[in-house]
């Protein structure tokens, strides 16, 4: 190693990596970007804009979650994982009752 490099861990603390806190921290922002990617991705099924976008609206807030559980689990830091999964669990609810609202409300609008 040369002098005065920084010393470079190659096990890192999955707790200590305080850029993606927002993935297993459930807050009030949680629910709200899981509300606004339901509804985003249930009005791109149902208005026929694209079906990409809920590919991607989905994607956002599962995939980090699901992916930092099985890391810290990997890792040994339970408590974590635990959190990303609390974490994925509130992003589902909020997607489904998203979804739902906006068919109840798109079909009470047709009536």
């Amino acid at each position: 190693m040369a002098v005065g490099a920084p010393r470079v861990d190659r096990v890192g603390n999955v707790e200590d990596a305080r850029a993606f806190d927002f993935i297993y921290h459930v807050g009030p922002f949680s629910l709200v970007v899981a509300l606004l990617a339901g509804t985003a991705g249930m009005l791109a099924v149902v208005t026929s804009t694209s079906a990409v976008l809920v590919g991607v609206f989905i994607s956002v807030t599962t995939v980090p979650a699901a992916g930092l559980a099985v890391v810290a689990a990997f890792a040994g830091k339970w408590q974590v994982a635990l959190s990303s999964l609390a974490q994925l669990g509130v992003n589902l609810i909020g997607i489904v009752v998203a979804g739902v609202a906006v068919l109840l409300l798109l079909r009470r609008d047709s009536r």
